[in-house]
């Protein structure tokens, strides 16, 4: 295989191919024909993913009815590897994907670490990245270590059973910002696997367009009477459906965070769409309607689809979007302006089936999203507003100071932590 530069394509790891990204990651990319290693670690789950891929000499990737007429396959296991030996992931990989959640990512880059990926300066990609990821990690690998931060993972994926992997949808389009010294191979590799993604130097705009953050942490804590209620009736849960979709107070309160979000955007200087008092919807429909006219145009061609989203993408690079116009970018649920965000939850396919309460939105979204949002907001003059709250009472539901463990920013200056953000 051939990279955006013309050379040898890269050899990819994925550390945490047991994960529901990490199997829709090994199924999509080993049947485009790149070479893959997947590492699981050697825990029940781990070894119940490698050991049904090796037996079934394939893994199995199912997908709904969809526009490109793309069926349910077998993606067949060929030269590639899935095991538990992470020095074999490090010797082999030209770059390391991390499709796992944001509060294992130091846990993980220490093994990483001590299997020599810092030695052999292996570009890491962060799946998502969530908010002021690279530094903490920079504190294992040394400074300046080749990252990569996502803004969102690549798919909506679910795992059927341990061979099996459903990707609901692919997502449009992301950021993803570089972070580090890539080598200009590293960035055409990149751009190879992932033609969709929009490529900035400004880490801000991943760590501040983490949509998780706005819609995860609040959403769980607001509807944990109903949630409880329905566990216990041995019922499912719609997460976006009923915790937000059926309840606007909730829906509320979600805006209400995504504006501190977006505030703390503006206080740097970044450019925004969605901020209450200058939301730019006459910009974001010229942009948007020329998106969707290329996108007819070329609805059957797969990888012309991806290009395109990633040079759309390209337009928008340098700004921090709502969460409203996330869903129009990522889903492709057109924005409308003024509509609450309950409501546009309630128009969007992907959420309104497969959707379930997850601890991990507590666990994972407050201390790497919340935690960090609430300390730029007061580090920039921001009232964090409900922010505060709901960290708190998350970590009354945990029995732990998620603030305390969390991406706090005690350890950087405010100097350190704007230059950063502002990639200087």
């Amino acid at each position: 295989m051939i990279n955006a530069a013309g050379e040898r394509g890269p050899v990819v790891g994925i550390h945490g191919v047991s994960s529901q990204t990490g199997m829709a990651l090994f199924a999509d990319l080993i049947g485009r024909g790149i070479e893959v290693f997947g590492h699981a670690r050697d825990t029940e789950h781990g070894r119940s993913v490698v050991d049904a891929i090796r037996a079934r000499g394939s893994i199995r990737l199912e997908r709904p009815p969809n526009q490109n007429e793309e069926g349910s396959r077998d993606v067949p296991l060929g030269k590639n590897w899935i095991g538990h030996d992470i020095r074999v992931l490090v010797e082999h990989a030209d770059i390391i994907l991390l499709p796992i959640p944001s509060h294992h990512h130091e846990e993980a880059v220490k093994a990483l670490h001590d299997a020599g990926v810092s030695e052999r300066r292996i570009p890491l990609v962060l799946m998502p990245g969530r908010t002021f990821a690279a530094p903490y990690i920079w504190r294992i690998t040394g400074a300046d270590h080749p990252i990569v931060c996502f803004s969102t993972a690549p798919y909506s994926s679910k795992t059927r059973a341990s061979d099996t992997v459903f990707i609901k949808r692919r997502k449009r389009t992301w950021l993803a910002s570089l972070e580090g010294d890539l080598s200009r191979k590293s960035e055409a590799d990149l751009a190879f696997l992932f033609p969709q993604a929009a490529i900035t130097t400004i880490p801000a705009l991943t760590s501040l367009n983490n949509i998780g953050a706005v819609f995860h942490p609040a959403t769980y804590m607001l509807n944990q009477a109903a949630i409880r209620e329905r566990m216990a009736q041995g019922a499912s849960y719609s997460f976006y459906m009923e915790g937000i979709h059926q309840q606007p107070e909730v829906g509320a309160v979600l805006e209400e965070i995504d504006q501190v979000r977006l505030r703390i955007a503006d206080t740097l200087g970044l450019e925004v769409f969605g901020l209450k008092d200058h939301p730019r919807e006459d910009i974001w429909r010229k942009l948007t309607n020329g998106l969707r006219a290329l996108e007819e145009e070329h609805e059957e061609e797969i990888e012309a689809l991806r290009s395109i989203r990633g040079q759309f993408m390209r337009f928008l690079n340098n700004a921090v979007i709502s969460a409203q116009h996330w869903l129009d970018i990522t889903y492709g649920v057109q924005r409308i302006p003024g509509e609450p965000l309950h409501e546009a939850i309630g128009r969007t396919p992907t959420y309104q089936r497969d959707s379930v309460p997850q601890l991990r939105y507590v666990e994972e979204d407050v201390p790497t999203g919340l935690v960090p949002l609430e300390a730029l907001a007061l580090r920039t003059g921001i009232d964090p507003g409900p922010i505060t709250d709901i960290i708190d009472r998350c970590s009354d539901l945990v029995g732990s100071d998620l603030r305390k463990s969390g991406r706090n920013l005690r350890e950087f200056t405010d100097d350190e932590v704007r230059s950063y953000l502002l990639g200087r």
